[in-house]
């Protein structure tokens, strides 16, 4: 835990009470006299400005009435300690007034400090119901795309050659989910490879043809379902006529990052390279996944090239940054990932 958690905690936590509470606060009077009572032969005039930023710190971390209580305590052991004359309470005006007036000086820290607790409280509490809310409407997207893929099955039961088919949406259907498990799983503005290209493509490398080399990335909200439906389309037709349709055959994932010609955050440049499976000759017709492999919301360009020696294929997207992995849950960067190993949490 660093200290600017250890100090948001204190800021988000329930102020202390009881015993605790009176020893935060004797402390926050303690420590500013011992500092004033050691520059006293050498400073005059700065009878409370010692004081000022533990009622700072008070008012912030523990609330504004634990405050109070410093404010007045300091108030009097200053005036007691350090205006003359000495050890005695509010002598004169002069000792009242300039008491009064640290009083009302306090006030305002306090005022100003609380509104930032009570501000950033509220922003807390704010991203909680918005996690809560994000993650209850992936949970109703996964139902409903259940039951979509249900009404599939059912609508095409009795249709002749229909399997083929369907067998192809439920894949899609299934693509669509993973896709929307990954924003659950991580922020929901953002998605990120590997996480991304290995939730994807674990279905399809039972046989560990597929490698994955990159940096970890982040990309934005719009980009993550396009290229989700785009990874799980290459590896579909893969499995049927490309590389891994052949126990000899693999394919290269790889990215990289460049800067953008243009806007805020990197370009990613994503190439999936096949070999070693048949030779591959370009489609006759062009259907739904022609579709899922050309420019669109989300990716920014596809080139999509069918070598004799297997299916390449260019994916560039814009708006994508580096971003820090956490715990080695996938290695250090640029390190060749398997979309069975490490295991996903």
């Amino acid at each position: 835990m660093t200290r600017l958690d250890f100090i948001r905690k204190r800021l988000l936590a329930a102020p202390p009470i009881g015993v605790t509470a009176l020893a935060y606060n004797g402390l926050a009077v303690a420590l500013p006299t011992m500092v004033r009572a050691s520059i006293d032969n050498v400073v005059s005039g700065t009878t409370f400005v010692a004081y000022y930023p533990f009622v700072l710190l008070s008012a912030l971390l523990l609330g504004w009435r634990n405050a109070v209580w410093v404010t007045m305590a300091s108030a009097v052991v200053a005036n007691f300690l350090f205006m003359g004359p000495r050890y005695s309470f509010f002598h004169g005006i002069t000792d009242t007034f300039g008491a009064i007036l640290f009083i009302i000086s306090s006030a305002l820290i306090i005022a100003v400090a609380d509104t930032l607790r009570r501000t950033l409280q509220d922003a807390h509490d704010a991203r909680s119901r918005e996690a809560h809310l994000n993650r209850e409407l992936q949970h109703r997207v996964k139902n409903t795309l259940a039951v979509v893929q249900g009404l599939a099955s059912q609508t095409f039961r009795d249709v002749p050659d229909a399997k083929p088919q369907l067998v192809t949406l439920h894949g899609r259907i299934q693509a669509l989910a993973e896709a929307n498990e990954i924003l659950r799983h991580g922020h929901w503005e953002t998605c990120q490879l590997p996480d991304l290209a290995l939730r994807a493509l674990e279905p399809f490398n039972c046989a560990g043809a597929i490698s994955l080399v990159g940096p970890h990335c982040s990309m934005q909200e719009a980009s993550c379902v396009p290229l989700v439906l785009a990874l799980h389309e290459l590896a579909t037709n893969a499995v049927k006529y490309g590389a891994l349709s052949t126990p000899q055959g693999v394919v290269e994932v790889n990215w990289n990052l460049k800067a953008a010609e243009r806007g805020e955050g990197s370009r990613l440049i994503l190439e999936w390279v096949e070999g070693g499976g048949p030779e591959v000759e370009p489609p006759t017709r062009r259907g739904l996944g022609s579709r899922l492999l050309r420019p669109q919301s989300g990716i920014s360009d596809v080139a999509l090239i069918f070598a004799g020696e297997g299916v390449r294929c260019r994916i560039e997207i814009d708006g994508a940054a580096h971003s820090s992995y956490e715990n080695g849950l996938f290695g250090p960067p640029s390190t060749v990932y398997s979309t069975g190993d490490p295991p996903l949490t």
